[in-house]
């Protein structure tokens, strides 16, 4: 009887190193991913800061008023395009539309 309780307590012994170094190898496993994972994400934010800024740059109020001045020949609304001053109705004003899927280059 000895003998079994000694060989069951063997075996339970080689089951408990077997899975201690399953579980030791497997936490190591995913540490890996999981500091690869985090690399990754340092890049993406990284590169989100980066657009940003250029997003802040491109988006910069004084930049786009130079390149409406440059390329678009805008004027303020006067006051006889949107009312009538004969009988002081209000004038249709139209909208140029833009079609969809065009090509961005002006004609």
């Amino acid at each position: 009887m000895v003998r079994m309780v000694n060989i069951v307590l063997a075996f339970v012994c080689v089951i408990l190193v077997a899975a201690l170094y399953h579980i030791r190898y497997s936490a190591e496993a995913e540490a890996k991913a999981l500091r690869q994972v985090e690399r990754i994400i340092a890049v993406e934010q990284d590169r989100r800061r980066t657009l940003e800024a250029e997003w802040a740059s491109l988006n910069d109020p004084r930049r786009l008023q130079a390149l409406s001045q440059q390329y678009l020949s805008l004027d303020y609304l006067r006051a006889s395009q949107v009312l009538d001053l004969r009988d002081g109705s209000a004038l249709s004003i139209p909208v140029l539309l833009v079609p969809q899927g065009g090509s961005d280059e002006p004609h």
